[in-house]
């Protein structure tokens, strides 16, 4: 009897990490369909207006959740190293997040959530302090904190 109730367990993690994956997949390809309404828009606005628009769907997720949604998958860590790395003076973790952004070319995915982005990324920064890898500083408002690799 145990060994069925770990095996139903176990399926319903596997539905729950396909339908996490899913939602993903949705979110990204409701991304690329603003980005072609656009594009289609400037180049024929007439258009916009033939084009067959369905009824929106409230977003229920929260930007936190959007937020994990587009990293995963992704060497975050590895990636926030190079861009240290290859700054030229230390950085704050809301540029470091926007170069990310770009690197890993979010584009119009990380619309309004570049606040949540920077605050995941200051979470991170802060645990590889932590372990050594990057050292902060305080930058000239006082409020906020520079980042480098620790050398």
């Amino acid at each position: 009897m145990v060994s069925i109730v770990e095996e139903l367990k176990g399926k319903l993690a596997e539905l729950d990490a396909r339908l996490e994956e899913i939602k993903a997949e949705a979110l990204a390809l409701e991304s690329q369909k603003a980005a072609f309404v656009t594009v289609i828009k400037v180049f024929d606005p007439s258009a916009a207006s033939a084009a067959p628009q369905q009824p929106k769907r409230k977003d229920r997720s929260t930007p936190g959740r959007r937020v994990t949604d587009l990293l995963r998958g992704r060497d975050v860590r590895r990636g926030v190293l190079e861009i240290l790395r290859d700054a030229e003076e230390p950085i704050l973790a809301g540029d470091l997040s926007k170069q990310f952004a770009e690197r890993e070319g979010f584009g119009s995915e990380i619309g309004g959530l570049s606040p949540n982005l920077a605050g995941r990324f200051s979470g991170l920064l802060e645990r590889m302090e932590q372990t050594g890898l990057v050292r902060s500083s305080g930058a000239s408002d006082g409020r906020r904190r520079l980042w480098e690799i620790a050398r």
